[in-house]
């Protein structure tokens, strides 16, 4: 079993992640995004990227399930 273990971690090297990259619970590394690269990205409408436009800080990144979060949770606030 622990020659097994040692040909996994050959097979598989440790990586640290960068800093647009964070580490999710399940171990996996989700890439992060700046504010103005989600204004290329064709994964949101062009509504969506305006939106983010607005909502998300200048110099912090997100993955992109942060930036559908913020999106979410700005769509279901109450009309003032």
């Amino acid at each position: 079993m622990a020659d097994n273990q040692e040909t996994e971690t050959e097979a598989t090297p440790a990586v640290a992640p960068t800093k647009k990259e964070t580490a999710t619970s399940t171990g996996s590394v989700e890439p992060r995004f700046g504010k103005e690269q989600f204004q290329d990205s064709q994964q949101f409408t062009q509504i969506e990227k305006d939106t983010l436009s607005v909502l998300l800080e200048d110099e912090q990144n997100y993955t992109i399930s942060e930036a559908r979060r913020v999106l979410t949770e700005w769509l279901k606030k109450e009309v003032k």
